[in-house]
């Protein structure tokens, strides 16, 4: 009897598959809030580095060679952690989507390139970071700057932008960027 139920199940799996005939069935629920495919809008990256920090795949590597910053994603290393899209700067910079069937034959698929370019130090030529985070490190510098000292903030922040820490570093005395002129003001009046 035990022979005959087990010969039975077997036929009846053999014509009625308990799955679908997949990728070839009907398409597979997506359920709401699944995180999937990490997008990356390339307007929007500036290239700052803080998806790959806190990438624990190593699925994206922030690369400078030469003038050019480049942001490579390597979607098949990606765990969809969501991790960089919280961490990035730039509201919709990446924006997980509902994609996660990531099977493809073309490795060009597989890979997102972003090409920046890159900021040199005006005195020693030493990258700094890339010229859109530069900008936007800007924006946000004078957005937020008190507005009874606009003038001496525009006056300081191309010496800060325009050098590597090491030089502006050695040259803060002479370029009157060191911290110390805000208190030798504070003594003066």
């Amino acid at each position: 009897m035990v022979k005959i139920t087990a010969i039975l199940e077997v036929l009846k799996a053999l014509f009625k598959p308990v799955t679908t005939d997949y990728p070839k069935g009907p398409p597979t629920h997506v359920p709401p809030g699944i995180r999937g495919l990490p997008q990356f809008d390339e307007d929007k990256c500036i290239g700052c580095g803080a998806c790959m920090t806190s990438c624990t795949s190593g699925a994206i590597d922030v690369i400078d060679q030469g003038a050019n910053r480049t942001v490579d994603v390597s979607y098949m290393r990606c765990l969809f952690c969501g991790r960089c899209e919280e961490i990035c700067p730039e509201e919709g910079g990446i924006v997980l989507s509902d994609k996660f069937e990531l099977a493809t034959t073309n490795k060009a698929e597989a890979h997102v390139t972003i090409k920046l370019k890159l900021t040199k130090c005006k005195s020693c030529g030493a990258p700094i970071t890339a010229t859109k985070q530069l900008e936007r490190i800007k924006e946000r510098i004078l957005g937020k700057t008190d507005p009874k000292i606009p003038e001496e903030i525009t006056r300081d922040l191309p010496k800060y932008l325009e050098l590597c820490f090491e030089c502006r570093k050695k040259q803060s005395y002479a370029l009157d960027i060191h911290t110390r002129k805000f208190y030798l003001r504070r003594w003066e009046t």
